[in-house]
C-alpha cells in the first residue's frame, strides 16, 4: 500500500537537531571523528525520512499524488524550495510550498547538512571548484525521499 497518497491528515514533524551535532562534530574532531560521522550520516538519512513523510502526507491530503516522483531544489536566493521536473501538480506544489515556510526552512537544514558531509567525504578526491558545481535536490517518490546532488 502506498503510504504517501493514503493519508487522511498530514503528518507534522518537529525538525530535529542533526545541525547541532554537526556543529560539535566540527568542533570535536580527533579520534572518534569516524564514528561522529557515521553517526551524522545516519541522522541525515533520518531527517530526511521524515521531511518526506511529513512532505508527502501533506500532498496526499491535497491530492496531489506521487507518482510520478517530485524533484524539488532550493531557488537561487534560498527563499523558495522549487519543483525541478514536470510533474503535473508542479505549481499546486510550489504553492503550497510557498505557504509553509517550516518546510522550507526544514529543506534548507537538509541541504546544508548534506552539503557539508558531501563535502567532507570528497575533500581528498575533488577540489573546492568542482564541489562548488553540483547542486542539492531531493526527490519524492511513492517509497521515499532521496537527496542527490546534480550538475550546476
Amino acid at each position: 500500500m502506498n503510504t504517501i497518497s493514503a493519508a487522511d491528515t498530514p503528518y507534522v514533524d518537529d525538525q530535529g537537531s542533526t545541525l547541532l551535532d554537526l556543529a560539535r562534530f566540527l568542533q570535536q574532531g580527533g579520534a572518534d571523528a569516524k564514528l561522529e560521522l557515521d553517526e551524522l550520516r545516519s541522522k541525515a538519512a533520518g531527517e530526511l525520512q521524515r521531511y518526506g513523510q511529513d512532505l508527502g502526507s501533506h500532498l496526499a491530503v491535497r491530492q496531489i499524488s506521487i507518482p510520478p516522483a517530485v524533484q524539488l531544489t532550493m531557488s537561487a536566493d534560498g527563499s523558495r524550495v522549487l519543483v525541478d521536473n514536470d510533474h503535473p501538480q508542479k505549481a499546486e506544489i510550489e504553492s503550497f510550498l510557498q505557504a509553509e515556510s517550516r518546510l522550507v526552512k526544514w529543506f534548507k537544514e537538509i541541504e546544508v547538512l548534506h552539503e557539508i558531509l558531501r563535502r567532507v567525504e570528497l575533500r581528498r578526491t575533488q577540489g573546492a571548484d568542482e564541489i562548488r558545481q553540483e547542486h542539492f535536490c531531493i526527490g519524492l517518490t511513492s517509497i521515499g525521499c532521496i537527496a542527490f546532488f546534480v550538475g550546476k
